[in-house]
């Protein structure tokens, strides 16, 4: 199959969360002998940074909007909200299939005759889980948008079946992907829980709340107990001084932080989407303990992490801390599950045969890697 994604992302290991996913599947693709080419309109907040690691089949070329007059912005976002990039008059190479890598691609896919996109979250459960007023206008303008792309596009997908159900079912479920590296990193015998994120983002605000909410009890039940919290925006924390957390502000890698720790501690409340931070820590090996929401579109066996509600969340946490033969127990399973569905390869193959089947187009000729049946999806053995 030959498909041209467009993303606001720049894909990369070392990248964003959505960048190193993006950079996951397409790699698993291109490994499976599709043709696979990425056009990166906006970068974030890698805008300006050495991009030297950016891959061969990626084009980073930032797509600046015109200027206009604000009423003329209000008036073009009452009928198609979101809608500048459909400006940038994009036009994949011909046989090749139009991708949008997220909802706010879609304007530049949107008068081809046939469109994917795909849904890495909801801005309305997201809104919710943020508590904040869902009738704000760029929330209405988000939530407008990702309603109209999942109406208009010829095939959607999304990272979980939470986030197809906000969509009105419209897009399938396909796992998202993360690479597995071939050694795990080694077990901490220490207990040492941990949690990096950008604190600027309200959810990771309230995770942190919970966390330090629960650290007493946990404390209480492992004397020993260390916590590590690390990434941007530190300051937007407040810790304080508490017994036992240590607060290590932004770091040039997650695995200066994560290597430390015996287990990663994420009280996720109900923001949508999969947690790369989760998938990371059981790429390496490193166990999980959190919430539904933190394991939200992760294929997961009972025992691959430790999930409780935020009422039962420093219990098990403190189970967990206290049990080096449970830690390690839970850190092969969890590995060996991201390893059968999630991996690159799988999640390039599953996106591609469902969006393969949905237009009626065939694969071509491809490598098929072995697989086998999971929540309907097939998935390598």
């Amino acid at each position: 199959m030959k498909v041209e994604v467009v993303t606001p992302s720049l894909p990369g290991p070392q990248s964003t969360a959505s960048g190193r996913e993006l950079f996951a599947w397409v790699e698993g693709a291109r490994s499976l002998g599709h043709e696979v080419e990425v056009w990166s309109w906006d970068g974030g907040m890698l805008r300006g940074r050495d991009l030297s690691w950016l891959p061969s089949w990626c084009r980073y070329e930032p797509f600046d909007r015109p200027h206009r007059p604000m009423w003329q912005e209000h008036a073009r976002s009452l009928a198609r909200p979101r809608w500048g990039l459909a400006e940038a008059g994009w036009e994949p190479r011909p046989g090749f299939l139009a991708w949008a890598d997220h909802p706010s691609s879609f304007p530049a896919v949107a008068h081809l005759p046939v469109s994917v996109v795909e849904f890495h979250y909801s801005s309305l459960l997201d809104s919710l889980a943020a508590r904040r007023h869902i009738w704000k206008p760029a929330t209405v303008q988000n939530v407008r948008a990702e309603m109209r792309a999942a109406r208009m596009s010829t095939v959607s997908v999304a990272y979980s079946q939470r986030v197809a159900r906000a969509l009105l079912g419209r897009p399938r479920y396909v796992p998202p992907a993360y690479e597995v590296p071939e050694e795990a990193l080694p077990l901490t015998e220490e207990p040492v829980a941990a949690l990096l994120a950008d604190w600027a983002w309200p959810p990771n605000q309230q995770a942190a709340r919970a966390l330090l909410s629960a650290w007493p009890v946990v404390r209480a039940a492992v004397p020993s107990a260390r916590l590590l919290l690390a990434g941007r925006k530190p300051e937007l924390l407040e810790v304080g001084s508490v017994a036992g957390v240590s607060v290590l502000g932004e770091v040039a890698s997650s695995l200066d932080v994560l290597s430390q720790a015996s287990v990663l501690a994420f009280p996720c409340p109900p923001s949508s989407g999969p947690k790369i931070k989760v998938l990371e820590a059981l790429a390496i090996g490193l166990p999980v303990v959190t919430t539904p929401a933190g394991v939200e579109g992760l294929c997961l066996a009972p025992g691959d992490a430790a999930v409780a509600d935020e009422a039962g969340f420093a219990g098990a946490l403190a189970e967990v801390l206290a049990s080096p033969e449970r830690r390690s127990a839970m850190a092969a399973a969890g590995r060996a599950s991201l390893a059968t569905h999630h991996s690159p390869v799988v999640s390039a193959h599953v996106r591609l045969s469902l969006v393969s089947e949905a237009l009626g187009v065939p694969m071509g000729r491809v490598a098929t890697p072995q697989l086998v049946a999971v929540n309907g999806t097939s998935v390598r053995a």
